[in-house]
């Protein structure tokens, strides 16, 4: 059974005397018990969309179901089917967490409620700030808290949009752990947003790559990888990699994909003969090369490739 369709979805604001295009004729299916993936950088439509499918903003055109139900005119009827985590919390303040979730429990009409909060309070590490104000928590914190919530009356649907931004490293895959286990033992469909490439590769059946509001590609994480299964990926170390060296390099070498932090290259190559170009280049323009070496393609390396950017910062947290 299909849980969610979207169906030719655009969306489109007005800023000032200009139009930006937000989403432009989005179409994908999700199918009941699956974990989808929405892998794109900030900015590229990602909770715009979630928020249509939620019913809480209005497409310009285009349609929505889930569960055979059209969203948003029909979405009353599955409304205790369906919960959603966004990357930006909003609580009543001057509320405890613990009140949130018994306040929200209540609402969901979840039975054994008070083992239940326990349960999640102890899932997302919660002792020490459960019984302060949400006023009090940190974005970490906050995102804990409206996790617990949306899983309060374990959902049909579970619609996440940055599960684990803010998230330290260790809770972040605590998190990602429990979305797969919820999503086996109990059948829960989860549609998430990330621009964490390593999230989607492990949470996900099937990811749709989206960039500047247009789905671009649409796979399972190996197949989108074996995209590259002919190209060659090299890592070279500079310790004194400078903008002005990758301008002169992207213009010397425009066939060549790249991305690039304080000391590491990372460029797709269609052949390793490239390589030794590339690395004489570097030292004609003085450039002190400390490393190289080959990888697999990863979900990165597939944005970059069909896209020209870089999906995040290679510097964030994952």
């Amino acid at each position: 059974m299909i849980a969610l369709e979207v169906n030719d979805v655009s969306k489109t604001y007005r800023q000032g005397n200009n139009y930006k295009i937000a989403l432009e004729d989005i179409c994908f299916s999700v199918e009941e018990g699956e974990i989808f993936g929405l892998l794109g950088p900030n900015g590229s439509g990602k909770t715009t969309l979630i928020k249509i499918i939620f019913g809480l903003i209005a497409p310009d055109k285009g349609k929505i179901n889930i569960f055979g139900y059209e969203i948003p005119k029909e979405r009353t009827k599955i409304i205790d089917r369906i919960n959603v985590v966004f990357s930006r919390a909003g609580f009543y303040w001057n509320l405890t967490g613990r009140d949130h979730l018994k306040f929200y429990g209540k609402i969901y009409r979840v039975k054994n409620l008070k083992e239940k909060i326990e349960e999640l309070i102890e899932l997302f590490e919660m002792h020490d700030k459960i019984d302060m104000t949400a006023d009090k928590y940190s974005t970490g914190e906050a995102m804990r808290l409206n996790l617990a919530r949306a899983l309060l009356n374990e959902p049909d649907l579970l619609i996440l949009d940055e599960p684990t931004i803010g998230l330290d490293p260790i809770l972040a895959l605590k998190v990602r752990d429990y979305l797969i286990k919820i999503n086996e033992e109990k059948g829960i469909t989860i549609l998430l947003t990330t621009h964490y490439m390593e999230e989607a590769d492990r949470l996900c059946r099937r990811i749709a790559i989206i960039d500047e509001g247009k789905i671009i590609a649409i796979d399972t994480p190996s197949n989108l990888k074996n995209k590259l299964k002919k190209e060659k990926i090299c890592e070279i170390g500079v310790s004194n990699l400078t903008s002005q060296l990758m301008e002169k390099i992207k213009e010397k070498f425009e066939k060549c994909s790249y991305y690039e932090n304080k000391s590491e290259l990372r460029i797709i190559l269609k052949k390793y003969e490239d390589v030794a170009e590339i690395i004489d280049f570097l030292k004609n323009n003085e450039a002190d090369v400390i490393s190289v070496h080959t990888e697999k393609p990863t979900l990165e390396d597939v944005f970059l490739y069909m896209t020209g950017k870089r999906l995040r910062d290679k510097n964030e947290n994952l």
